[in-house]
């Protein structure tokens, strides 16, 4: 597995972060892994925001190759893939809604519930497992098999 490696021009953190999630696409794909379930290429393509074929496939891809999802064939079409969170992946739940919550703060057009806003403010850790065991409850419920799932 090849890795763009051009983050190490500086040793600032943020370059690294930058370079493998600093577009638009790439937090989307993450956050429809994490929050509507998506797994599969079509998913992804069906999102409001409309990403391009060639857009998508190159993000998946980009994801894979820094360790942040992991793909394999759908038991059901060997035909497709089947994405996932990795535990590399799954470390982004506190920054991701670290980012929701600044949102929610500071857009008045952000649609957040109060009670999701309380579990932000108040209960932060709470809401970081909720969202983990969601998503990981989700992908035990999808019929992966075990060469397939990120977590075995």
């Amino acid at each position: 597995m090849t890795q763009n490696k051009t983050y190490k021009l500086t040793v600032c953190p943020m370059t690294y972060v930058l370079e493998i999630l600093g577009d638009k696409w790439s937090f989307l794909i993450i956050r429809d892994m994490l929050f509507r379930g998506c797994c599969r290429y079509k998913h992804f393509i069906e999102s409001d925001e409309g990403v391009a074929t060639n857009i998508l496939a190159n993000r998946l891809k980009k994801l894979t190759q820094h360790g942040l999802i992991t793909q394999c064939k759908d038991p059901e079409n060997g035909r497709q893939k089947l994405y996932h969170l990795t535990d590399k992946g799954l470390d982004l739940i506190p920054s991701i809604l670290q980012l929701v919550k600044w949102s929610g703060h500071h857009d008045p057009h952000s649609v957040l519930s109060e009670k999701i806003m309380h579990y932000l403010d108040d209960r932060f850790d709470e809401a970081v497992d909720i969202v983990k065991q969601q998503y990981l409850q989700a992908c035990d419920h999808e019929q992966v098999s075990a060469e397939c799932h990120p977590f075995n």
